[in-house]
């Protein structure tokens, strides 16, 4: 196996090359879609304020219910795509939550928003674990930290653009062939789906031996050097599905990407509201730009982040993003009804620094999981965090409605979470450190 600080050799640079140009844009663009329809709400919630009456809270659990399906088939999914391939499953998936979508522009009351919402999640369900998955089956540590990074920045782009282009939608949409401008936003989301999930299927190749598009000798040096990384991982890894429930690692990290995305969704699902409420006025296609500003600038910190980045397993990238992410949220929180401008100024750090630490988590879990086990993991890491999309938003509107909308209130939703991650983070350090001394330990006592 290569060593991590050697310097690569043209095979190896000729090969990743390759497989990168390949796999990476078409990964890119379908998160980016995905991640674009699943917060779609957030815009439609001001025609269907207008149409179903809905209130704070109804708007919290119909943006929160989706995260409800999602969960419960996160494991299974990724286990069928073990099965089926990643080249099928990952297609059933996007032509799945698609169809679900384009119903979703026809809901006609708030309870069948909930279901179809619902729908929605175990439609996605499975997609970002598989992404993840397929990622470690294809780019060794060296490569990972950045393919991963790359690929996360479809989240705060989608964010960005989404806010342009659902705001765009309401405005110039509304009322074209009877549907409001809310139903448009799902029409559309729902029917982009479609040629590219197509895209996916004809791009992807399920694994290295059946890549076309690799010589014989590509072929050979990623499958050997991914084979002995996969074999120095699954020494510590948990071996198969039900192990990963026992294993303090994912447990513990577990609980901090929940702790993470407690901090992180919020920002997707109510930051329009929030910028309509403190700046009145404004058009749906204004507020998309004003929402759009903090994700361009948490992709371009991301992308620079992740390059840097040099080990699969240091958990310092996370921290510092955590920890900046709270102290700007407690800002926005104090300056939020006194000085708009800098409290908005305030929530764009804290939008680069949550975002940066939610994508470049995904290279802990990957470094040490292996076999059946990272299937599972992966699936289990994210269907727990995932919990954080229901309960999250949820909070914050359950807050807002109590406090007569005090937005700056609400934020605090997002400052204890940060701070539940950093103690979380902090605690896997610890749990990491005693395995590598009883491992040492063994080791010593096995020479003697």
């Amino acid at each position: 196996m290569t060593a991590v600080n050697a310097s690569p050799s043209e095979l190896e640079v000729s090969t990743m090359r390759t497989v990168s140009r390949r796999l990476v844009p078409i990964l890119v663009i379908v998160w980016f879609i995905c991640y674009v329809d699943r917060i779609n709400i957030g815009f439609a919630a001001f025609g269907l304020e207008q149409t179903f009456g809905m209130t704070a809270a109804q708007y919290g659990l119909a943006a929160g219910i989706f995260y409800v399906g999602y969960i419960f088939v996160e494991v299974p999914s990724n286990m069928a795509m073990l099965k089926f391939g990643a080249r099928f499953w990952l297609t059933r998936i996007i032509v799945s939550w698609g169809i679900v979508l384009v119903i979703m522009a026809f809901a006609w009351n708030m309870p069948s928003l909930y279901v179809l919402r619902f729908l929605l999640g175990i439609a996605e369900a499975g997609l970002l674990p598989g992404i993840l998955l397929y990622i470690a089956h294809w780019f060794p540590n060296r490569q990972r930290p950045k393919i991963i990074a790359i690929v996360m920045m479809a989240v705060p782009i989608a964010t960005a653009f989404g806010g342009l282009f659902n705001g765009w939608l309401m405005d110039v949409l509304d009322g074209a062939f009877g549907l409001e401008g809310w139903r448009w936003i799902f029409l559309v989301g729902g029917l982009i789906t479609f040629p590219f999930g197509a895209l996916l299927y004809i791009l992807l190749s399920d694994k290295p031996s059946d890549a076309k598009w690799l010589s014989a000798e590509q072929k050979r040096w990623l499958e050997t050097t991914l084979h002995a990384e996969e074999s120095e991982r699954a020494v510590t890894a948990p071996s198969g599905h039900r192990a990963v429930f026992k294993d303090k690692k994912v447990l513990i990290l577990s609980f901090a990407y929940f702790c993470i995305l407690c901090g992180t969704y919020p920002l997707s699902y109510w930051m329009p509201s929030a910028i309509r409420g403190v700046a009145s006025g404004l058009s749906s296609t204004q507020i998309g730009w004003f929402t759009a500003l903090p994700f361009v600038l948490g992709a371009i910190a991301l992308y620079v982040t992740g390059k840097r980045v040099k080990s699969v397993t240091s958990t310092a990238p996370v921290l510092v993003g955590v920890g900046i992410s709270a102290v700007a949220f407690l800002i926005t929180a104090v300056t939020l009804n006194s000085v708009p401008i800098f409290a908005f100024l305030a929530v764009v750090v804290a939008t680069m620094a949550t975002m940066t630490a939610k994508s470049l988590f995904w290279s802990l879990p990957t470094s040490f999981l292996a076999g059946a086990g990272a299937a599972t993991g992966i699936a289990v890491i994210n269907s727990v965090g995932a919990t954080a999309g229901f309960i999250s938003p949820y909070m914050v509107g359950w807050v807002q409605d109590a406090s007569g909308g005090n937005v700056g209130l609400s934020i605090g939703v997002m400052i204890a979470a940060n701070v539940g991650a950093i103690v979380t983070i902090l605690a896997l350090t610890t749990v990491a450190k005693r395995e590598r001394a009883q491992a040492r330990s063994k080791l010593t006592s096995a020479d003697v």
